[in-house]
């Protein structure tokens, strides 16, 4: 009874949002590793006071996708409270890029 039921609702637009539903959330979770969900609410409510006779049916789709967590990046906090990534207390040494000599011009130092 209840799979044809579902079918008519909203003329079969809640069964179609509930196949997307869970496309979205197995997506997610094969990408993120986390569970997700998806919950399908059906509000029956009769249609007229005084009247059970006649009844609207609502259908809700909820989904609770998992979502990646995301890192953490340090700054260090200067004396007039700007965010730094190099610590100012700590002296900077003074590195800087060489470049590669073409191949076979290394020399080998036993």
């Amino acid at each position: 009874m209840f799979p044809e039921t579902i079918l008519q609702i909203n003329n079969g637009a809640t069964v179609a949002e509930l196949g997307d539903a869970v496309q979205k959330v197995v997506a997610a979770v094969r990408a993120v590793g986390k569970s997700g969900a998806v919950t399908l609410t059906v509000k029956i409510a009769p249609a007229m006071k005084n009247s059970t006779e006649v009844l609207t049916v609502e259908a809700t789709v909820k989904t609770r996708v998992p979502e990646a967590e995301h890192g953490a990046t340090i700054f260090f906090a200067t004396e007039d409270n700007r965010l730094v990534r190099n610590d100012p207390k700590q002296q900077m040494l003074p590195l800087r890029v060489i470049d590669m000599p073409e191949k076979g011009e290394l020399k080998e130092v036993i």
